[in-house]
């Protein structure tokens, strides 16, 4: 069965700074009609890190809506014009201070496909540079060195909780198991 929506009219309800929100009329598959709710977002990327003495570098953040100080990987909105690639390692340099020249592609995700169209990509840094970082305004945060295997022990233990530190460090995991299986 073809589930395809089609949409009808679109209806932006605020456009904001980072993302817009729109209430859509569509038409489904059987005919009928419904609203659709959703927030557009323009994307981003993100990085995980992870240096030769087996060290993943997170950032510990308060997100407001959840309430709590999380752990993630670095990450960050893409800007207009910008690839994914480039924003990558633009926000490891921003967020963690490490500069590097070659990151792997892990694919992109769809953190929240329910009400959003946003597309993060995710990459995998190992040979890398330690600097200075430069946060941008109002981005307050900590930077954490973690052992790799802790780093996993934590997502499977629920204390790393963001889908794209989650994904990242288990499709590490993954390549890892697949390097030494071959």
């Amino acid at each position: 069965m073809d589930c395809r929506e089609y949409t009808k009219k679109r209806n932006l309800i605020y456009k904001g700074r980072i993302l817009d929100l729109y209430n859509d009329e569509v038409e489904l598959a059987d005919g009928s009609e419904a609203m659709r709710e959703y927030v557009r977002h323009s994307g981003g990327s993100s990085v995980i890190a992870v240096d030769e003495q087996d060290y993943v570098y997170l950032v510990e953040q308060f997100r407001y809506p959840y309430g709590e100080m999380l752990l993630e990987i670095p990450a960050g909105k893409l800007n207009e014009g910008e690839s994914p690639y480039d924003c990558a390692l633009r926000e490891l340099k921003e967020e963690v201070g490490l500069s590097a020249h070659n990151i792997i592609d892990l694919g992109v995700i769809y953190p929240s496909p329910a009400y959003t169209d946003e597309p993060l990509h995710i990459y995998y840094a190992k040979d890398f540079k330690v600097g200075e970082y430069c946060l941008d305004e109002h981005e307050l945060l900590n930077v954490k060195k973690v052992k790799f295997d802790k780093a996993v022990d934590m997502v499977c233990n629920n204390v790393i909780k963001d889908a794209k530190t989650v994904t990242a460090i288990l499709k590490v995991v993954l390549m890892r198991t697949r390097a030494s299986n071959q």
